[in-house]
Order: structure tokens, then C-alpha cells, then sequence
């Protein structure tokens, strides 16, 4: 492939520089850099989609996820937040995440089996003692389900004078 090759004026770019398109190679794929990171919000939306609707992650899905999580990262870092577009920035989260004992209590366990159901469904939580509110109710429903237990009784409402 020459400069002058229609195929090789389709991968430069108007700086210069050469767009290298993903490669499926056998066994695996390789991606470049820069769409690492809005591949991997895409796919993180369908999986907690996918999650929400009762399904699983097979280990091989998650551990690719990672994969490209940590390409998008170092590739984010490497960078700079100048590659970034407004469209790229997530909007921070309205709600507040949910802790380890109220997760514990939710699924009526103590705290330490609750990680480990977490732990077991795949679930990470997102900060030390913190968990996603849609991945709580992924375990209180996913729990529910294998142990038959009714849903919890909601808070008695306080009265106020």
C-alpha cells in the first residue's frame, strides 16, 4: 500500500496521522486506542440493561469488559481529558450509592454474605462499601428468586404532628 493507494488516503487523517482500523486476528481482536472508551460505555449500558432484566455476564464477557476498561483508561490518561468531548462525559449519578449494611439488610443477610452474593453474581461494588442502587435490586431480585423469600415489608411511615 503506497501514499498515493485510494485505500491508504481513506486512513489518513487531515492532520497526518493514520486511522489503524480494528483488526480481528485469530483468537482476538485488536481496537485502536481511541474507541476503546466509547465502545466501552456502550457495551457497560447494555450490560446493566441486560442486568436489569434478571440476565448474567458470562466470565469471559466480564473479563473482556475489563480488558477494554483498562485500554480506555490508560488510553483516557495517556491523552488527556483535550480528546474528550462533552458527549463522552457522563453525567454524574442523581443517586446516592448505597452501603454494604443497607445492601446487607435489603437482602437480609449479614454484611459479609452479602458481598459474597455480590461476588458470585458477578457484581462489583463501586467504591469500597458502596453499591450501585440498580445493581442492590439486581441481588435483592436475583436473591428473592433462589430463596423464595417474600420482598421486604416497606418502612412504617413516621407521623408527624
Amino acid at each position: 500500500m503506497t501514499r498515493h493507494d485510494p485505500e491508504f488516503a481513506a486512513l489518513l487523517r487531515p492532520d497526518g496521522s493514520v486511522t489503524v482500523p480494528a483488526i480481528i486476528a485469530a483468537g482476538g481482536v485488536y481496537l485502536p486506542a481511541e474507541v476503546c472508551h466509547p465502545l466501552w460505555l456502550a457495551l457497560r449500558a447494555q450490560l446493566a440493561q441486560h442486568r436489569a432484566e434478571g440476565g448474567r455476564v458470562r466470565p469471559e464477557v466480564a473479563a473482556a469488559m475489563d480488558t477494554l476498561r483498562a485500554a480506555s483508561l490508560a488510553h483516557m490518561s495517556t491523552h488527556g481529558p483535550t480528546s474528550r468531548t462533552p458527549a463522552d462525559i457522563e453525567r454524574p449519578s442523581d443517586r446516592e450509592l448505597i452501603s454494604t449494611e443497607q445492601l446487607a439488610v435489603r437482602l437480609r443477610v449479614s454484611e459479609r454474605h452479602a458481598r459474597r452474593l455480590a461476588a458470585q453474581a458477578g457484581v462489583t461494588p463501586a467504591a469500597r462499601n458502596a453499591w450501585h442502587p440498580d445493581d442492590a435490586q439486581y441481588l435483592v431480585n436475583s436473591h428473592r428468586k433462589a430463596d423464595g423469600c417474600p420482598p421486604p415489608r416497606p418502612p412504617h411511615p413516621t407521623r408527624t404532628p
